[in-house]
């Protein structure tokens, strides 16, 4: 169907922006992140000082941190003796150090043309993977952090923001906006959308739920997202987690689609295919999964990516099976299956672990997706159904607010449901030939 081809190729947009790979120093743990953040919309610009704190071992005298194409004005701390900013990377010498744990203030500016988006004319800006590009951080998913934003706008536009928003402070045109969140997170989905927004609100629990948008009403943005509150009562059952944010916020803006801790943006006109066919809801709840798995049960490296995309892709399959009926299930799960077949017949199928993934091709993306999401439906049928349902329950318990590997996923499946996987993972997930 065309719509399930917009599905498919944002999806695909969407996991372009995110082939990064894994930092060489795998010693460095970052503790929190304090983000101080002034952009221009007119200019395309930002200036930014982020505190970092992190640990790394006592015998390891530099540390480096992804920069995109920023420009570092300096960098400070009690053991900096050095830094240069190289391809992409800041790279800090530091001096011998007694403790593990450091703080460095690294002062930058830039232009960011990936990242960070900025539409003029509309008077809106937002992120978009490549945290990187505008924040100094490490972008290793395994590496989860806390975050604190403080960002100034101008007054006359909201933000929305990953976290709680715990204060506005307007001095003359502008208003400060700080939003703080206490559990780790990997730095891919920090982020944050400024613009002036039509809002709808409404309660799902004790979960606020916002939507936003330019061009859409307050009336229409609670028809578009009118299955959110059902769709966070699924996740919730079929995960054994409840959402454990007060507020989830959705955004219709720009041009393309991306989880953030705590909220979503989405296509702009997305919303117009929602309002033709209220079904037409596989992009809303896959990022929404997403909360579950990716964002609190995180691949521990882009190698094992299939963890996040795979999960959440086939978990809006189920939620619209569960909604919409077993042919709108099987509707969706043809649709991974001919993807992946078109994959195979072009000599292109590989294992769902990847050997190395700094350098996706749109096939491996696409097998990341949609071969993962079939793969879990043929998963849910060698186990059967109940049994399938509460070995993910185990999983997502065990292991929320952790990084994972596929051996991790392997274990926790086998150890509730009492089967052994060994064959299933090598011919399906390990291996690319049958």
């Amino acid at each position: 169907m065309y719509t399930k081809n917009i599905f498919f190729f944002s999806i695909v947009l969407l996991l372009a922006l995110s082939a990064q790979s894994s930092p060489k120093i795998i010693e460095l743990d970052v503790i929190s992140y304090h983000l101080t953040i002034e952009p221009d919309i007119d200019k395309k610009y930002i200036r930014g000082t982020v505190v970092i704190k992190f640990q790394i071992e006592n015998n390891v005298n530099s540390v480096v941190f992804k920069s995109g194409n920023l420009s570092i004005d300096q960098v400070t701390g009690d053991k900096v003796v050095s830094f240069e900013n190289r391809d992409g990377s800041l790279i800090i010498q530091l001096s011998e150090r007694e403790k593990k744990e450091n703080e460095l203030t690294i002062d930058y500016h830039g232009n960011p043309t990936n990242g960070l988006l900025f539409d003029s004319d509309r008077g809106q800006s937002f992120t978009v993977y490549s945290t990187s590009e505008w924040m100094i951080c490490n972008n290793s998913p395994g590496d989860k952090a806390l975050f604190h934003l403080d960002i100034t706008i101008p007054a006359d536009k909201d933000c929305i923001a990953s976290g709680a928003l715990v204060s506005k402070n307007r001095k003359n045109n502008k208003i400060q906006y700080s939003y703080q969140q206490n559990y780790g997170s990997p730095s891919y989905t920090y982020g944050f959308a400024i613009g002036n927004f039509n809002r709808a609100e409404e309660k799902s629990g004790d979960v606020l739920l916002r939507y936003y948008s330019k061009d859409y009403t307050s009336g229409q943005l609670k028809i578009i997202f009118k299955e959110t509150p059902t769709m966070i009562s699924f996740f919730e059952e079929k995960s054994g987690v409840k959402y454990d944010q007060s507020m989830y916020s959705q955004i219709l803006i720009g041009d393309h689609y991306q989880e953030m801790s705590g909220y979503s943006t989405l296509k702009d006109t997305y919303g117009k295919l929602v309002l033709m066919d209220s079904t037409e809801t596989n992009l809303i709840s896959h990022e929404l999964a997403h909360q579950w798995w990716g964002n609190r049960v995180t691949c521990k490296n882009w190698n094992h990516f299939w963890l996040n995309e795979a999960m959440a892709t086939y978990l809006s399959a189920a939620y619209n099976e569960y909604r919409f009926g077993e042919k709108k299930y099987q509707s969706d799960i043809g649709s991974y299956l001919e993807i992946y077949e078109a994959i195979k017949n072009r000599g292109n199928d590989k294992p769902l672990v990847f050997a190395d993934w700094s350098n996706p091709s749109s096939d491996d993306r696409n097998l990341v997706y949609f071969k993962g999401a079939y793969v879990l439906h043929l998963l849910r049928e060698k186990l059967g159904n109940e049994i399938f349902w509460e070995a993910i329950k185990f999983y997502t318990t065990k292991y929320f607010g952790e990084s994972v590997e596929t051996a991790d996923f392997q274990k926790a499946l086998e150890k509730s449901s009492g089967v052994q996987l060994d064959d299933f993972f090598n011919e399906w997930i390990y291996k690319n030939e049958r």
